[in-house]
This record gives structure tokens, C-alpha cells and sequence, in this order.
């Protein structure tokens, strides 16, 4: 089932702020990503739903051919942008994850960092990550847990979002194994284990002042609402990141799943 109106909708969004600005929290993600793929000199490695080009910066870094590739023009633009000013040689190109514009087999290392797992088409995104997957390739995908932080907060923006198409995919399903398992599991040899990427801050509002200004579908979902509902949204957020209440630094658990496969 094709959603392309979805899509394009998609592209828009997530590149509507600039994500270069949260990118680093993602540390952790970045690093068990790393040592799963365990990519290096001679490796042809794609990084999928790349963002603003943070994790293929690291990637690069281990010696590999790395490329990386985004739905979100704006992201793109950044992310070689950002390599540019790193002096890397990283090329990035605007495709579609449901439909990647790589030959069969053509990479010896994929990763993704909670990127695909937005892709409204499940089975088309695992096809795809298998088909251009090597025999014997790595596939390292990283996936929030629907039942933890991340997850909490996807429900709450949800509750002030038109609702998904109907048949289009959750993310927070990537972040169930046994769902995974029914995705992936015939064409990869999988390996799942569970991890925690707590988000820290001084306090709440600032924590809530950057993602509300740096993630696109917050920042989009902020714009379109009448200002007592984005208020709303607002006291929301900042009772799920200062859940006890007591206005200094504050931690939230972002339990996410790292997905270790190899292609069979």
C-alpha cells in the first residue's frame, strides 16, 4: 500500500527544524549502533533515515565507505552540510526507505538510528533493508520502546495529532521483539537487546524550550495548534520530563531496543 501524501507530508516535517540541535542526545544509540555493526576499512556501509548525518560522521570515522540517506530534503541538505565542514566525503541523497535507489546486496553494513522505523510501510521497509543488505551483511537498526519514555511521549503528542492513516505502521511497534522477529527474522540471523539513552537536563524547560524548537514534529505540531492547546501540549511534556516535580536537572528514560542482524 503506497503513502506517498503521508510521505511527502513526512519529508516536510521532520526537516522543519533544525535536529542537529538534539542529534547529540542520541549518543548512546549512536555508539551501541556502532559496535554492533562493527563496520570498518573496505566495509561499504549505508546509514538509512540518516538525519542531519550524525551517526554516518561516526561511521566514517571507522575507516568505512559510508553513505547516508534521508527522506527530508532540509535534513539532507544539513547533513552534507555538517560532513562538508568536517572535511568528510560522505555523500547523502533524499530517498525513500520503502524504495531505496541501491542494487541488490550493495552494502556490507546498514544501519538505522530510530529512522526507518518511521516508515509508514513496515514489510516494504524490511524488504528493503534485506535487499540491499550483502549475504552475510550486518544490519544494526536501533528502536524506542513503546512502553518507555519515548514512548509515553509519542502517545501524549498523539493525543493532539490527527491520527495516522488507516494501515499506515507505528514506530513504537519496531520497538516490540517479537514484532521485529515477524518483520525481519527470515531474512536475518537477529540478535535483540534492550538499553536506556536517558535524556538529561538542567530542568524541565529547558529540556522542553529545545525539543520544542529542534524536533520537527513537535515544532510542527506546536504551529498548527490553537495557542491554548499548544499550551496544553506544553504542560504535558513538562510534567512527563519532571515527573516528581522538583524544578532542578532532570532525567528521562529513553528505553530503546538495538536490533543486531546478519543477513542470511
Amino acid at each position: 500500500m503506497a503513502f506517498e501524501e503521508l510521505k511527502a507530508r513526512q519529508a516536510t516535517v521532520w526537516g522543519s527544524a533544525p535536529f542537529e540541535n538534539i542529534a547529540p542526545t542520541l549518543a548512546d544509540l549512536y555508539e551501541a549502533i556502532l559496535g554492533s555493526a562493527d563496520g570498518g576499512p573496505g566495509d561499504r556501509w549505508l546509514d538509512v533515515g540518516c538525519g542531519t548525518g550524525e551517526l554516518a560522521f561516526l561511521a566514517a570515522e571507522t575507516g568505512a565507505d559510508v553513505r547516508g540517506c534521508d527522506l527530508a530534503p532540509n535534513l539532507v541538505a544539513t547533513a552534507t552540510r555538517q560532513a562538508a565542514e568536517r572535511g568528510l566525503e560522505i555523500p547523502f541523497d533524499v530517498a525513500d526507505v520503502e524504495a531505496l535507489p541501491y542494487e541488490d546486496g550493495s552494502y556490507d553494513v546498514v544501519t538505522s538510528c530510530v529512522g526507518a522505523i518511521f516508515a509508514p510501510d513496515h514489510a516494504r521497509t524490511a524488504a528493503e533493508l534485506a535487499r540491499v543488505t550483502a549475504p552475510g551483511g550486518r544490519l544494526a537498526l536501533t528502536a524506542w520502546m513503546p512502553e518507555g519514555g519515548v514512548g509515553e511521549m509519542f502517545r501524549a503528542m498523539g493525543s493532539f495529532a490527527p491520527p495516522p492513516p488507516p494501515d499506515a505502521g507505528v514506530p513504537l511497534q519496531w520497538g516490540n521483539p517479537e514484532y521485529v522477529r515477524s518483520m525481519l527474522g527470515e531474512t536475518f540471523e537477529l540478535t535483540i537487546t534492550q538499553h536506556n539513552a536517558p535524556w538529561t537536563d538542567e530542568s524541565a524547560e529547558e529540556a522542553w524550550a529545545e525539543f520544542s524548537t529542534s524536533f520537527g514534529p513537535i515544532k510542527t505540531l506546536l504551529d498548527t495548534l490553537p495557542p491554548e492547546r499548544a499550551d496544553e501540549l506544553g504542560e504535558v511534556y513538562l510534567k512527563l520530563l519532571d515527573s516528581d516535580g522538583s524544578d532542578g536537572p532532570v532525567s528521562l528514560d529513553r528505553e530503546f531496543i538495538l536490533i543486531s542482524g546478519v543477513r542470511r
